[in-house]
């Protein structure tokens, strides 16, 4: 019971302190986030003790785990493709502008490869270690919804990319719940957040990374 209540008040203090920090520097510059995240992995990996724990949670489910976790996360990854297409083609329209200047952009192959290990991380950090020490002290649905807001609350102030990431942090949650595999889940991430910002919001974040 002791250590249940330590992993709560441990998560607490962290979601917590992570909310602060996006409330008050809402507009910072993109190098800090992943700087912060890759702090944030090499603690989780230097915790010895903890990563153990976590580490025995990390077993998949299903014994095929690498095979299905690929699959069915490229089959997530291709039905939301297309429903970011279709949100592009209505926001063009809506804007006057010609759909297909969404979508002829080369910079989102780049920056789909530059987003991959930024994507890797934060899933390392949402799925291996919060989701997995939820699921240490709450039932998985839970820790499922959990995992779900806290992604979603990361991105705050930007609306619309927080009601994304909900829909998608719980897909993810609920992938790794069954496969324990990381690498599909960046790979979905990193094609949904170059197709979001380039598809929809018209950004180049190949333009904003590398100016």
């Amino acid at each position: 019971m002791r250590a249940d209540r330590s992993v709560v008040l441990e998560l607490a203090g962290i979601g917590l302190a992570a909310l602060v920090f996006v409330a008050s520097f809402q507009v910072r510059p993109p190098y800090l986030d992943f700087v912060l995240a890759a702090a944030a992995v090499a603690l989780i990996a230097f915790s010895a003790a903890r990563s153990r724990r976590l580490w025995a949670l990390a077993r998949a489910v299903d014994p095929q785990g690498a095979q299905h976790a690929w699959g069915v996360a490229l089959g997530f990854t291709a039905v939301a493709l297309l429903v970011l297409a279709l949100a592009a083609v209505l926001v063009a329209r809506a804007a006057g502008t010609p759909p297909l200047d969404r979508f002829a952009n080369w910079h989102l192959l780049a920056a789909a490869a530059l987003y991959l290990p930024w994507a890797l991380l934060q899933q390392y950090i949402f799925q291996f270690y919060w989701f997995g020490r939820w699921l240490q002290v709450v039932p998985a649905p839970v820790a499922v919804a959990l995992t779900a807001v806290a992604f979603a609350a990361v991105h705050f102030p930007r609306w619309p990319v927080m009601a994304v990431t909900l829909v998608a942090g719980a897909v993810w949650a609920l992938i790794y719940l069954r496969w324990r595999r990381l690498l599909p889940l960046a790979l979905s991430h990193a094609l949904l957040g170059t197709a979001l910002h380039y598809w929809v919001f018209g950004n180049d974040l190949l333009e904003r990374w590398l100016p």
